[in-house]
């Protein structure tokens, strides 16, 4: 009988089978999973195989000749349905330790993203406060620059309105209220002057305010769309070619160009 033939065509798939387990090495070792090489079906069939090499030389009848072939094929069938199952075994395995670790990253991520959030707001509600204390002293320089300013007019004015009480003659009186009129002129443009001034340091500030805002928006975006795209990285398989237009779809945003 020609049982050599059949072994050779018969190594091939058993090769190809321990290479699938070898594939997988690392998670059969986490999960405490065999090596084919040392179940009882791969021994089985690596011992009938040296058997029927031995017997390669010696006439046999075709009965003897079919029961060979018959249990090589069984025991080669036992030999691949095990070599299949430590695979699933170990595939499984390595999917759960995948699951693990990306679990584990994502809470990594989302742990650190929540300090850098705190960060980042803790940075902006400052920058507001300081906005707000700017504003305040700004306003406080102004309002005691005009009110200095108008109480000094407004003693020129008591001192002059006494002189024209003790003038003598119109036209020394007349000249008198002339000053006093200047300087009642001057003050109310000096409130009209304080009320613009005040105007664009409001503006100013609102404009201030709606920058920061508008900074703490953008910096809280990027900050959490580099989480995210980190957490689509972390599940994508190793060895996977992803490109930028479908990591952008993943993400749920346009492409950058």
């Amino acid at each position: 009988m020609n049982s050599s033939r059949k072994v050779r065509r018969l190594i091939p798939v058993i090769a190809t089978a321990l290479l699938a387990v070898a594939l997988l090495a690392p998670a059969v070792k986490a999960a405490d999973i065999p090596p084919l090489l040392t179940t009882a079906q791969y021994k089985a069939l690596v011992s009938f195989v040296e058997k029927l090499e031995k017997l390669s030389n010696t006439p046999a009848t075709a009965a003897q000749k079919a029961t060979y072939e018959g249990q090589l094929e069984n025991k080669h069938d036992a030999a691949v349905a095990k070599s299949t199952a430590l695979f699933d075994r170990g595939k499984k395995a390595a999917q759960l330790e995948s699951d693990r670790a990306i679990r584990t990253g994502v809470g990594t991520i989302r742990q650190t993203e929540a300090g850098e959030l705190a960060a980042l707001r803790r940075d902006y509600d400052a920058r507001m406060n300081r906005a707000a204390t700017n504003y305040e002293k700004a306003i406080g320089r102004v309002e005691d620059a005009y009110d200095s300013r108008n109480a000094a007019l407004a003693k020129q004015v008591s001192r002059l309105r006494k002189q024209k009480a003790n003038a003598e003659g119109a036209v020394r009186k007349a000249t008198i209220q002339e000053a006093i009129d200047r300087r009642t002129k001057r003050a109310g443009e000096n409130r009209k002057l304080q009320q613009e001034e005040i105007a664009d340091l409001k503006a100013g500030y609102r404009r201030e305010k709606a920058a920061i805002r508008s900074g703490k928006q953008s910096a809280t975006q990027s900050l959490q769309q580099n989480d995210a795209q980190a957490i689509v990285t972390l599940r994508i398989p190793p060895g996977t070619v992803v490109s930028e237009a479908s990591l952008s779809a993943e993400l749920g945003c346009s492409p950058p160009w």
